[in-house]
């Protein structure tokens, strides 16, 4: 088929320029520690079901290692750290620290829309929830062959633009492999538990013409999650949108944050902000980007 993904386009959250700065990170940085250069892309038009967007960071270790707290955001992604074999990262519930210790080290990423995960790895996307596990342990999906030979491309760019570009391809050339489009229940589910004032869970399986335990499940196997869980990460990424299209948020302003993400006070998000993060509020917000920058469905009203 033909190749989508050949020219990726610019970052959306970055310049042009891909050699330029970057944007604000989705993870949360340790202390002071050396300087990174964080990419988004969009996805080609026929990737747009099933990818979010693909990312690049680039890390320049010198004597201080960099750590980095990764936050849950609903997705799973497939990562190549330096020189490394991918590795999948599933969906998340809790804040995991991230370390480099040594050298001038290029990640980049391909993070996967919620509703897609399990279609797109070939797997249930709960059997990935909090781990990580190599690319090659869903080889009956993914070939061995195929995924060496987008590896070695990627290995050999010397650009985030060209590293995307070969991540992009791979996964384009996979796409008639996928198992079977998302689940569209799930995805009426998501787009409902996205919107900011979002239904109960009962009342949404009601409208689905299923049974709650019904719903579980099958939200389980496409996204990793149970249905209230995904609506507590994505309303926890929407905060991290709000905060950092207004900068300026400061302590006195986080009740009104609270009240436009969803939460019933600015308790409800301190807790929810310290379960996900690890940190307080002041701590994290304006200091990262939402990970869902490029999601439509974040963006989501009703």
């Amino acid at each position: 088929m033909a190749n989508a993904a050949a020219s990726p386009t610019p970052p959306l959250t970055g310049p042009e320029n891909s050699d330029g700065p970057g944007a604000l990170p989705c993870s949360l940085q340790v202390e002071a520690g050396p300087p990174v250069v964080y990419r988004e892309y969009a996805p080609p038009a026929d990737l747009k079901a099933y990818v979010v967007c693909t990312w690049s960071l680039d890390v320049r270790v010198g004597e201080q290692p960099h750590q980095q707290h990764v936050l849950p955001d609903g997705c799973s992604d497939i990562i190549w750290m330096g020189d490394a074999p991918p590795i999948i990262v599933g969906p998340m519930t809790r804040p995991t620290l991230s370390n480099v210790t040594e050298g001038c080290l290029a990640i980049t990423g391909v993070r996967f829309r919620p509703e897609a995960a399990a279609v797109v790895l070939g797997v249930p996307a709960n059997e990935l929830a909090d781990r990580r596990i190599a690319l090659d342990d869903v080889c009956d999906l993914w070939s061995r062959h195929l995924v060496s030979a987008a590896s070695e491309r990627l290995w050999e760019q010397p650009t985030a633009a060209g590293r995307v570009e070969a991540v992009q391809s791979l996964i384009a050339s996979r796409r008639n492999q996928f198992a079977a489009p998302p689940d569209p229940i799930v995805q009426h589910i998501i787009s409902r538990l996205a919107a900011y004032r979002p239904d109960g869970i009962r009342e949404l399986a009601r409208d689905a013409g299923i049974s709650e335990r019904q719903l579980r499940r099958r939200f389980l196997t496409a996204a990793g999650y149970s249905p209230k869980m995904f609506q507590r990460i994505i309303r926890f990424q929407k905060l991290l949108a709000l905060a950092k299209a207004d900068s300026r948020t400061r302590p006195a302003r986080l009740g009104d944050a609270a009240h436009i993400a969803g939460y019933a006070d600015q308790a409800h998000m301190t807790r929810e902000v310290g379960e996900f993060a690890g940190v307080t509020p002041s701590a994290l917000l304006g200091k990262v980007d939402s990970a869902l920058a490029l999601y439509d469905l974040l963006h989501a009203h009703g």
